[in-house]
């Protein structure tokens, strides 16, 4: 079997390469956000694309009412997710799209997270130090987000992707504990 990590990815990629043949690609992904959102907010419309107890059909007569207004194709693809009985998966693979679709366009989500807010110039100061390496090498723009976690203590944690620059007081602490207890 497929874990549903493949399987989101799979339907995201295929959902990617066919809004990219059509020429309204970025109002595609800017209503595919607009479904995405949707999806996270609606307690009622994810209780229909969970449910066993709807027929296939009778999710795609639901399903088409709301969704075909609004885009054919949106609609078209939840209808194929529906007949593979995927359908509950379709929030997952609206974000990953959007993932898909951001890389593609260059641009990455760089999370910033410190302990309290930090001001534009510091994090211009973090930006400067270490995206520049990474931009060089990847030709992509980055977009930053400062989040706020308060078990960091101090310092800042940065997430580009799947990789992390640690300068936190906790990762520190946590560093030193490790070497104590091997020490010993």
């Amino acid at each position: 079997m497929f874990s549903k990590k493949k399987v989101t990815r799979h339907y995201a990629k295929v959902l990617f390469e066919h809004s990219m043949n059509n020429d309204k690609r970025d109002s595609t992904y800017h209503k595919i956000k607009k479904v995405s959102s949707l999806l996270s907010q609606s307690i009622e419309l994810n209780k229909i694309l969970c449910t066993s107890l709807l027929s296939p059909a009778k999710k795609i007569q639901i399903l088409e009412k709301i969704f075909y207004p609004f885009d054919p194709f949106i609609f078209h693809f939840i209808k194929i997710l529906t007949i593979r009985k995927r359908e509950h998966l379709s929030k997952k693979i609206f974000l990953e799209y959007q993932k898909i679709y951001q890389e593609k366009k260059g641009l990455l989500k760089c999370n910033l997270i410190s302990a309290f807010p930090l001001r534009m110039d510091l994090q211009k100061i973090i930006t400067n130090k270490i995206i520049p390496l990474e931009s060089k090498r990847n030709n992509k723009k980055y977009q930053i987000i400062n989040k706020i976690d308060e078990s960091i203590l101090g310092g800042f944690l940065l997430r580009i992707g799947y990789k992390e620059w640690d300068f936190s007081v906790k990762g520190q602490l946590f560093s030193i504990q490790k070497i104590l207890k091997n020490s010993v």
